[in-house]
């Protein structure tokens, strides 16, 4: 009998709360501050042969628009909401994804991003660079959001290299999936990852914590600070690389180590979740998108694709255990049998 209620508990978890994350999501990508397509509607090589589907075909039970030039429509194959960030474009979206943004945002656009942000139940991927070519630019960039939103984690003005976990050269990082040991439902972001969580990092950016004091301080790999989890790094044998000015903050030339890639800040108070990485998803040189680069197999879209869903997944959660918490769900209804599930399975894994 236990058993049953178990797999009972299962199948309306999985069932309820996959249809609920699904149906109710909407990613919005920006494409109005110079980001490229590339990897959106298909991958393809300089040659113009496909190397994988995109972003949008792949992670199809999710609703995509995207802000930027009206025209792209037909080529994305998704709705366009207007062709710079305001309030209103961004309103009904669940996900934001800052591309690596080669133009400043505007102090609207700014504002608009902070009023979305603070309206709660709310996911942000800030995708920056590294300080080569005009790199410092899209640093500063995702910076201003970050600061702007009063995000603890930012870009540093820097870049990493590494000796041994390369696509034939330093600066070309394969970046590890490597989510540090306390990272909730971790096994989420690591599921089916078939080349060992390689994916492709080229010339990444550093991500660095600016304390309540404002103080920037590296941001340790393997936990350590409330709310705060790594996702991505190099291998141990990351160096750091100056390579246009300014200074970094946080982090010092010729540092050598395991470097944060790409990190993940949760809000539980505004029910939010905030990604911060050093290289984009889509665009780019060469996105995380990749399946194969330098004829090094990846796991980008895998990577990816787990990693979208494991962040509707956690901000989905942020949200019941708040309604939990205050009562709100009294009623039966999806998010309730939600609740009902988690309880057994909760029991389950504990007496495992």
């Amino acid at each position: 009998m236990r058993k049953a209620a178990i797999i009972l508990a299962v199948f309306v978890f999985f069932g309820v709360f996959g249809f609920a994350m699904a149906s109710a999501t909407t990613i919005g990508i920006d494409l109005s501050h110079g980001e490229s397509d590339k990897g959106l509607s298909v991958l393809t090589d300089k040659d113009g042969n496909v190397l994988a589907e995109g972003m949008i075909k792949t992670i199809s039970d999710v609703n995509w628009v995207y802000i930027g030039d009206p025209t792209l429509a037909d080529t994305l194959g998704i709705q366009n909401i207007g062709d710079k960030i305001t309030y209103d474009a961004l309103k009904d979206v669940d996900f934001l994804i800052l591309g690596q943004p080669s133009q400043a945002f505007s102090p609207d656009e700014i504002q608009a991003i902070v009023q979305w942000w603070n309206d709660g139940n709310r996911i942000l991927w800030v995708a920056a660079d590294s300080d080569y070519g005009d790199g410092p630019n899209r640093i500063d960039f995702a910076d201003t959001v970050l600061d702007a939103i009063g995000a603890n984690l930012r870009v540093d003005q820097a870049s990493v290299e590494d000796a041994t976990s390369n696509a034939g050269a330093g600066y070309r990082v394969i970046g590890l999936v490597n989510p540090d040991p306390d990272t909730p439902e971790k096994d989420m972001i690591t599921k089916d990852l078939a080349n060992g969580g390689k994916v492709l990092f080229h010339g990444p950016g550093v991500v660095a914590y600016v304390d309540e004091s404002g103080n920037w301080k590296p941001l340790p790999v393997g936990g350590g600070i409330e709310n705060i989890y790594v996702i991505v790094t190099s291998s141990d044998d990351g160096q750091i690389v100056e390579n246009t000015d300014p200074a970094a903050n946080a982090y010092t030339a010729g540092d050598t180590g395991k470097f944060p890639l790409m990190a993940v800040q949760l809000f539980p108070d505004k029910k939010n979740v905030l990604i911060v990485s050093g290289e984009t998803p889509y665009g780019g040189y060469e996105p995380m998108w990749t399946p194969e680069y330098k004829g090094i197999q990846l796991d980008g879209p895998q990577f990816v694709t787990n990693f979208i869903k494991w962040a509707i997944y956690v901000q989905q959660e942020l949200g019941q255990e708040t309604a939990t918490e205050t009562g709100e769900n009294s009623t039966c209804g999806p998010a309730a049998l939600v609740g009902l599930a988690l309880i057994p399975l909760a029991l389950y894994r504990r007496r495992k």
